[in-house]
């Protein structure tokens, strides 16, 4: 096997470590953002429900978005086939962070659950395009090792 043929089944099995992680982030805030839903439909007291989502989104979402901006991003950027593309992604980090913020700050939990659900809807739109665009064009770039980069200076394996 050469090497490039090694790179590129690591950077396979990479990606799908990260699929298998978007998918697990996507389940979590859909639960999440459908609890804080629930609890403000139902009268009762939708703070826990708010506090679970609102610790969730500091603890995984934005290191997540982080960590992208780091090592993913900059490499898929360098490509002519990945720099609009991830230019729009950034964009829409910014969106995503602005409706996080906004489930945290408005004061009418049946806001907070329909900016929840927005949030959802828009990280689940973006995990997608991330698993269906930017991770196969940096399988498929000789260039960059998907590996690699995830496992960097900022790295984590998922």
């Amino acid at each position: 096997m050469s090497e490039t043929t090694a790179r590129h089944d690591a950077d396979a099995e990479t990606a799908a470590e990260i699929r298998r992680h978007h998918a697990v982030m996507v389940a979590d805030l859909d639960r999440l953002s459908a609890a804080l839903v629930d609890a403000a439909e139902t009268g009762g007291d939708a703070a826990p429900a708010r506090t679970a989502l609102t610790e969730w989104i500091a603890a995984v979402l934005v290191p997540h978005a982080a960590h992208e901006e780091e090592s993913t991003y900059p490499a898929a950027a360098r490509l002519a086939e990945g720099r609009l593309l991830i230019a729009a992604m950034v964009a829409e980090h910014e969106l995503i962070r602005g409706f996080a913020g906004k489930v945290a700050s408005t004061e009418n939990p049946a806001a907070a659950g329909a900016y929840a659900r927005a949030l959802f809807e828009t990280f689940s739109g973006h995990q997608r395009k991330e698993n269906d665009h930017i991770l196969p064009l940096l399988v498929d770039d000789p260039s960059a090792s998907l590996t690699d980069l995830m496992a960097g200076p900022h790295g984590h394996h998922h």
